[in-house]
């Protein structure tokens, strides 16, 4: 089993739409390997953006309102399920978790058990410091940060790496920031290109070659209920695909992959 999380310091950063990719790529590439993107923010827009819905959510599963997990399938024709996040019962179940003997590992102890140890779990991460987000660091192998190229974006990358590093030292725990992803890159915007400019200088080691550029197509992609590479922007879906790529390629370099 893999555990890629996509963890933002801030909303709106594309975050949702890079690992509703980063799944639907990973399916069509693997048919015969189950990918599974949860959605573990209480805003539960990958269920939104893809128009599913289930009972079985993953909230009201670690809530206990259900003692199973549903697993949607996106499309018919490759392995590409969804966790829906159940919203309001995930937030419930988030204050619920502070009270078990171990509550930043809840995931493993109660959770991972439901998915098929071959799977590759996609995580979609809440913008901000919760014990949710604790939980998959825990277990995670690899970590994706999407950022803008704003000013308040380049703030929020130094501060996440800042606790990044003070949560592996504490837990001891591996998951490795595999890169950060420019999303919705405005080219043409002098400040922006700056900006990408000194995220290049900050984590020269880290930064994705790809850049997502902005579009129209794929800011409406979840309006129309499609996937990044179900748009009709062809340079916006080859740039995810690049994207992914990218992302796959380091973590055979890590030599870490686990099948």
């Amino acid at each position: 089993m893999i555990n890629i999380a996509i963890l933002s310091a801030k909303g709106g950063t594309g975050k949702t739409t890079l690992s509703v990719a980063l799944a639907h790529q990973y399916a069509l590439a693997n048919p015969n390997r189950e990918i599974v993107l949860i959605d573990a923010d209480n805003q539960g827009n990958v269920a939104i953006s893809l128009n599913l819905k289930s009972e079985n959510t993953l909230g009201s599963y670690l809530y206990k309102a259900s003692d199973t997990l549903d697993l949607i399938q996106y499309g018919k024709d490759y392995s590409f399920y969804v966790v829906e996040s159940g919203r309001l019962h995930l937030y419930e179940a988030e204050k619920q978790m502070y009270k078990a003997p171990s509550p930043e590992t809840y995931f493993r102890d109660y959770l991972l058990k439901e998915f098929d140890s071959r799977s590759l779990l996609i995580w979609d991460l809440p913008p901000t410091l919760s014990i949710i987000n604790d939980n998959v660091l825990s277990i995670a192998d690899y970590i994706i940060i999407p950022t803008h190229t704003d000013y308040l974006s380049l703030t929020g990358i130094a501060n996440l790496m800042s606790y990044l590093d003070f949560f592996r030292t504490k837990h001891k725990v591996k998951a490795k920031v595999l890169g950060i992803a420019i999303t919705m890159h405005r080219e043409t915007v002098i400040q922006n290109r700056v900006n990408r400019d000194s995220l290049m200088a900050a984590f020269p080691d880290l930064m994705f070659q790809t850049a997502i550029p902005l579009s129209t197509a794929i800011a409406s992609a979840a309006q129309n209920h499609q996937t990044p590479l179900e748009t009709q922007d062809i340079r916006a879906r080859g740039c995810y695909v690049s994207l992914v790529k990218e992302i796959h390629q380091r973590m055979l370099n890590t030599q870490e992959i686990h099948g």
